[in-house]
């Protein structure tokens, strides 16, 4: 319940709400194409290759703060794919990935304290997708595109918008489709908020994921 309401809290912030409309409006006019086409839907699931915070360590007069990702955690949601003429393809997601930040704090001559939270993130990727060599229940294939995220109030300076890069291959069994796949990610640079502390970021994303869907 609780990384569902965070995500409705920073949904609601004015940025957030013009990016949604923003795509939204792309879902709408995608659906305008969709008559003779093809569509997928399916889930996607996979870990993240890289920590999702940089390791820092900031010190200070008799204190030392060192923050970082204790656990890379994973990365899960839905998926939906319209497959257009000449190989090509759209694909959006909805992935939800818990973003870790562990923060060890010593004030001398005290013992460290360790506080940990996975902070609610929402990635919205929209793809271009392009299969070739088409060889019989194996078609390789590139993706790129814009992504953007919704992230919990703890990482408010996060940015909101990359770039994803990626390429797998589709395993098709009559109806149903496997496809492993790598992606890179780049995220804009985190805000700079001087009247809080803030913990940077890695905006050098990879992720291994596999999705599961089903049609042609």
């Amino acid at each position: 319940m609780k990384p569902i309401l965070e995500t409705l809290h920073c949904l609601a912030r004015p940025k957030s709400m013009l990016r949604l409309k923003m795509l939204t409006g792309s879902v709408l006019l995608c659906s305008g194409l969709l008559y003779g086409q093809h569509i997928t839907f399916g889930v996607e699931s996979g870990i993240p290759l890289t920590d999702a915070f940089s390791d820092q360590t900031t010190l200070g007069v008799g204190t030392i703060v060192h923050s970082f990702s204790e656990s890379k955690n994973y990365v899960i949601g839905p998926v939906i794919e319209l497959g257009l003429p000449a190989g090509f393809a759209v694909e959006a997601e909805a992935m939800y990935r818990p973003l870790n930040l562990t923060v060890d704090s010593t004030i001398a001559p005290q013992p460290t304290i360790r506080s940990v939270t996975n902070i609610t993130s929402w990635e919205f990727p929209i793809l271009g997708k392009y299969y070739f060599f088409h060889t019989p229940g194996l078609h390789p294939y590139v993706e790129a595109g814009p992504i953007f995220r919704a992230v919990g109030n703890q990482a408010s300076n996060l940015s909101n918008s990359g770039a994803a890069l990626g390429g797998g291959v589709n395993i098709q069994i009559w109806k149903l489709r496997i496809m492993p796949e790598l992606r890179y990610e780049r995220w804009g640079h985190d805000a700079t908020v001087t009247a809080l502390t803030t913990f940077p970021s890695n905006v050098n994303q990879a992720e291994f994921l596999i999705g599961i869907g089903f049609g042609r």
